[in-house]
């Protein structure tokens, strides 16, 4: 009876210990005998793989660089009705560079139904890595054939950016204290002491880290003082100045420069400055200083961030952590005296789509109702956005705005998600309606400058303004939706000139969704645009820095901004939120 008992409840353990810990490998060695435990795989009903893929490099900027580390994480979900057995991970690259490792190869022995598995593959660049794009084909095998939907990991590799120091110039200085002049006149004579300020410059690729600089005399006639120091870091374009005392005296009787070499070190020990003579001569002015504008190679390459291919519904990138901002939650903030106009514009007639505006546009009108506590709500979309729409609206003489606005006690705020218009030459930027042509910008376009003007003019309490829209000339991209030319622009264009009514009214702010020369990117995971999604996070209490249950426009910008960058490289390229505006008002109380 005993052995029975025994066989019934180390059967039930095993079965326990099975469903409890799904996710754990369980093929490998037994260190009591030595021996390989394999598991044994039985057909049955079949598994229903879905992954959600993430990528994050040890910097963060979604390229992988020299002496860098990455990470390719895999969230395995089984939504079949059977077990998933017997999973082999790998990942193939399609360049052979020796110095870009990928630790694959990792199995798991079950999955089983509603459960999931947490894989992470490791790259490691190492430091003689070359320039690429690598194109990483992702496959999760079954045993018994339900493998995951192939998904492809596009992402660049940069080769290791060496600085270059540089000697760019001088100034001489023979007037002041610690100084001793002959004759005052910015030249070296024989005899004087003077106080020499140098500039160097990194012109190289990368940071010069950990910078030291000596300055020799060759000749005992020459003196010098504060010949020996620090420079720090010094980065890509940055200039420093090196200051030290010269005194050359009368028994000197070189011609020409004088014999005083530079020499800069580094903890790289590359692109250093060694026994560079300096151009110092008795008797001669300083020519001036070349500095030159150096613009770091990694900035071409931020339109090829880490990203994911992939065609299968079963698959979805970077949503780990994704927050529900469908609900708006009801806070403390009521605004009585309050209007709000919401709109978005996804479909245009003469132009590409701007991926989910109108679902930005439905969202936020629930969070200016129930979060911001606005009163008075008005949403458009799509074909309600038309004509004239923008003058009709916002005209500050004749337009329906004005008509809902008492000086100084409304407060106004204006939230816009879709295409953002330059005009050719790139010095204007425009608003446009679903059937606005570029042609006829001029005319059907509503330029951002009268759009902040006319606001101003209100003379509302307060107004604040969200934009999610890019001025760039390029569509709304996503990982699923390619970016666009809206304005067949070749070349760079002006950055635009834009009123600032916020320098002069307090009450006056600006969410802007990207920089000018930014594209402003959707979401896919969210279904919004990427700015509007993290706005709305922020919205239900994610900003809160200080927990004082009070969400100011600072803190809402900085955890727009924070989060928005560091997801953007992970999609299509850097996008940097901007604000303008007083960092301190109250938006809401919870």
């Amino acid at each position: 009876m005993k052995s029975v008992l025994y066989f019934i409840l180390a059967g039930f353990l095993t079965l326990l210990t099975a469903e409890t810990f799904p996710q754990k490998v369980i093929s490998g060695q037994s260190k009591a005998q030595n021996v390989t435990i394999k598991p044994e795989y039985t057909r049955g009903l079949p598994p229903n793989l879905f992954v959600n893929l993430s990528f994050d490099d040890d910097n963060k900027n979604g390229i992988l660089e020299a002496n860098e580390k990455a990470r390719l994480n895999l969230q395995i979900t089984n939504k079949g009705k059977g077990p998933a057995q017997g999973l082999k991970i790998t990942v193939k690259d399609n360049i052979s560079d020796n110095d870009l490792t990928i630790r694959d190869g990792q199995e798991i022995a079950f999955i089983y139904p509603d459960k999931s598995a947490m894989v992470t593959v490791e790259l490691t660049a190492g430091m003689w890595i070359k320039s690429a794009e690598h194109k990483l084909q992702i496959d999760v095998k079954e045993y018994f054939g339900y493998d995951m939907d192939p998904a492809i990991l596009m992402m660049s590799t940069l080769q290791f950016q060496e600085p270059k120091l540089v000697f760019s110039g001088y100034e001489i200085f023979d007037v002041g204290e610690g100084t001793s002049a002959l004759v005052e006149d910015g030249k070296i004579q024989a005899g004087e002491m003077v106080k020499v300020k140098l500039y160097v410059q990194n012109i190289g690729q990368n940071v010069s880290p950990g910078s030291k600089y000596s300055i020799v005399s060759k000749d005992q006639n020459v003196y010098l003082t504060g010949s020996v120091g620090e420079l720090g870091n010094i980065g890509i374009g940055e200039v420093k100045e090196i200051w030290f005392t010269l005194s050359p005296n009368k028994r000197i009787s070189t011609t020409g420069d004088l014999p005083i070499n530079l020499a800069i070190s580094n903890t790289f020990k590359r692109g250093e400055l060694k026994d560079q003579k300096l151009p110092l001569a008795l008797n001669s002015r300083a020519p001036e200083a070349n500095i030159v504008k150096v613009e770091a190679d990694i900035e071409r390459l931020k339109a090829q961030v880490a990203r994911f291919e992939f065609k299968s519904d079963r698959i979805t990138a970077n949503t780990a952590s994704l927050i529900d901002i469908t609900q708006a939650p009801r806070s403390l903030t009521t605004r009585t005296d309050a209007v709000g106009i919401v709109i978005g514009i996804e479909s245009y007639d003469y132009f590409v789509p701007a991926p989910y505006a109108d679902s930005d546009a439905d969202i936020m009108k629930n969070y200016f109702r129930n979060t911001l506590g606005i009163e008075k709500v008005y949403d458009f979309t799509n074909k309600k956005v038309t004509g004239n729409f923008f003058d009709n609206n916002f005209n500050p003489a004749y337009g329906e705005l004005q008509k809902a606005v008492k000086k100084g006690e409304t407060e106004v705020f204006v939230f816009y998600s879709g295409h953002g218009i330059p005009s050719t030459a790139g010095d204007r930027v425009f608003l446009l309606p679903s059937d606005g042509r570029l042609e006829a910008i001029e005319r059907q376009g509503y330029d951002l400058n009268t759009l902040y003007n006319s606001l101003a003019a209100l003379n509302a309490k307060s107004v604040t303004v969200f934009l999610d829209a890019c001025f760039s000339g390029v569509s709304r991209s996503s990982e699923t939706n390619e970016a666009r030319n809206l304005i067949a622009a070749k070349g760079a264009l002006v950055r635009p000139v834009v009123a600032q009514p916020w320098l002069n009214d307090p009450g006056f702010a600006v969410f802007s969704s990207s920089d000018f020369d930014q594209t402003s990117l959707g979401y896919d995971a969210s279904g919004t645009g990427l700015f509007t999604y993290f706005l709305a996070a922020g919205l239900q209490g994610k900003a809160d820095a200080n927990g004082d249950k009070k969400i100011t426009a600072g803190e809402l910008s900085d955890y727009i901004s924070r989060n928005v960058s560091e997801t953007s490289v992970k999609i299509r390229g850097l996008q940097t939120p901007r604000f303008n505006g007083n960092r301190e008002t109250v938006l809401v109380r919870f």
